[in-house]
């Protein structure tokens, strides 16, 4: 696995984690960030590297800064 896979893949554990301690399902999520919830599940997944203004928006809807979203290392 590559280096960008691999923080995607943190990125997506990160996200799940948080959500799930918030209490949150997808689609709570999608309508507190105002993000598809198709593409949260992606992000979750793994499967989507999102831009910047994404996490922004994914943070906001979790209550939180982008910092506490990203996963360090």
């Amino acid at each position: 696995m590559d280096k960008k896979q691999d923080a995607l893949r943190r990125l997506g554990q990160r996200l799940a984690e948080l959500r799930g301690q918030k209490g949150l399902s997808l689609e709570q999520l999608a309508d507190r960030s105002g993000l598809p919830m198709r593409e949260l599940a992606a992000i979750e997944a793994g499967e989507l590297d999102p831009p910047l203004t994404t996490v922004f928006h994914i943070a906001r809807g979790l209550g939180l800064s982008p910092n506490e979203l990203i996963p360090p290392g």
